[in-house]
């Protein structure tokens, strides 16, 4: 498994955000508190997609059906519907199962052409029965009426010390325990994304593995026998 799959966070409380707000607001969409739509923005690499799709997750959590809460990319939908009949008939399966409403995720919103970006305001507008959560790394290219309809909630990089409780986990799980001290020692000189840490993570460990097996594969020194030692008392 890839690495960065073997260690996707499960949950809302295994994603790192550099606001507590954010994270908050995260948790009230994901526990069914709040139902407007949604739009994470914000850098490349910040948690937006996997966070949409968690909360997707815990608010469809009482279904256990898989389809109904699989997330769509924008440019790959735009290329095979040309309207938001599969997010209705995705709406009323969710409804039929005992969802509280309806929920999709389109990752990458902006990569919707703007009439198609018109359609799906036009959509939401029409049917109340459920909620849409969206992404973007370009909220600038998001037509201003449809980004009105949602609340919009900046994701940022967390810092370097907001990054320790990560990987500490993720090494631990590695079979390499380290301290939260040890984890940000580590850390020093790292700029980046979620995506970028899980790669020098990985780096880090295939070099410890390596350097690890190289010390077992070593060969044995011959084990020498120590001199005897003689006593010299009684000697004239």
């Amino acid at each position: 498994m890839k690495f960065d799959k073997k260690h996707r966070p499960q949950t809302l409380a295994d994603v790192v955000y550099a606001d507590a707000a954010v994270e908050q607001t995260l948790n009230d969409y994901a526990h069914n508190q709040r139902d407007k739509h949604l739009l994470l923005h914000g850098p490349r690499g910040t948690g937006k997609s996997v966070s949409a799709q968690l909360v997707l997750n815990q608010r469809m959590a009482i279904l256990g059906q898989t389809g109904l809460t699989d997330i769509w990319n924008a440019k790959a939908y735009q290329a095979a519907h040309n309207t938001f009949e599969p997010v209705l008939t995705q709406w009323n399966w969710q409804l039929s199962m005992g969802a509280n409403s309806g929920c999709s995720v389109f990752d990458e919103i902006d990569q919707f052409t703007l009439p198609m970006q018109h359609k799906l305001r036009a959509f939401i507008d029409r049917f109340e029965m459920g909620m849409v959560i969206a992404t973007t790394n370009n909220l600038h290219l998001v037509d201003g009426p449809l980004k009105d309809r949602f609340r919009p909630l900046f994701v940022e990089y967390p810092s370097v010390q907001q990054w320790v409780p990560r990987v500490v986990a993720v090494l631990g799980a590695e079979g390499i325990p380290v301290t939260p001290t040890q984890a940000l020692g580590l850390l020093q000189g790292f700029e980046g994304s979620g995506r970028t840490l899980d790669d020098w993570i990985e780096d880090y460990v295939l070099r410890l593995k390596r350097m690890m097996a190289q010390l077992t594969t070593l060969p044995s020194m011959p084990v020498q026998s120590s001199p005897q030692i003689t006593s010299n008392a009684g000697e004239q």
